[in-house]
């Protein structure tokens, strides 16, 4: 029986050895990292398996500037920030009732209102916001659209935007705060009778 082997050239070679040398020592600083900055709802396995993803498709091109340990941080950092922006973007479409990426069960009667209470609720304070804010939040959070594409679209800076974003953010979760708290998991405090 003959068998085929892959054409593996000495610098791949060379390149799988650094990799399994750079997880074998910066594997548990990279999960401990990924554990603080995604906090409790990403799991750190994972973010892990996404770094050393990254790692193994730039290292060819990793050319020493920085410290390893700096270039594994900033890597983890990113992959951090597009898990926790994707997770963004998924809890307010299904919040919004929008489209699901993973489609469940059929929504019972009571489920359905329920969605729309929450989506009334979200467009209410959505409208409170200037419309710049609005329109910034609505194009990333719900269309999913990148920073560059919303900058492009509305010709503005990029930093304009990211501006826009934190405050349109900032502002809707104060509306909401004084409006639904109850929607957001608070209780409002009540007053105890004298």
């Amino acid at each position: 029986m003959l068998r085929l082997q892959p054409n593996i050239s000495s610098a791949d070679d060379d390149a799988e050895r650094d990799l399994d040398a750079i997880y074998k020592e910066h594997a548990a600083r990279v999960a401990g990292w990924a554990a603080r900055l995604g906090g409790p709802s990403l799991e750190a396995e994972d973010i892990v398996h996404e770094v050393f993803l990254v790692v193994y498709k730039q290292l060819p091109g990793f050319r020493g500037d920085a410290k390893i340990t700096t270039w594994l941080y900033r890597i983890t950092a990113n992959v951090v920030r597009d898990r926790r922006r994707r997770e963004r973007r998924y809890f307010l479409r299904r919040f919004l009732g929008g489209r699901q990426q993973h489609p469940g069960p059929v929504a019972t009667p009571i489920e359905v209102m329920e969605r729309q209470h929450s989506t009334r609720i979200v467009y209410q304070g959505l409208d409170q916001l200037k419309e710049n804010y609005r329109t910034v939040l609505i194009l990333f959070e719900l269309e999913g659209l990148a920073g560059e594409e919303i900058a492009e679209l509305l010709g503005v800076n990029l930093k304009t935007i990211w501006v826009w974003s934190h405050r349109a953010r900032a502002e809707l979760r104060k509306w909401l705060l004084k409006h639904h708290p109850a929607e957001l998991g608070f209780t409002p405090l009540r007053k105890v009778p004298p």
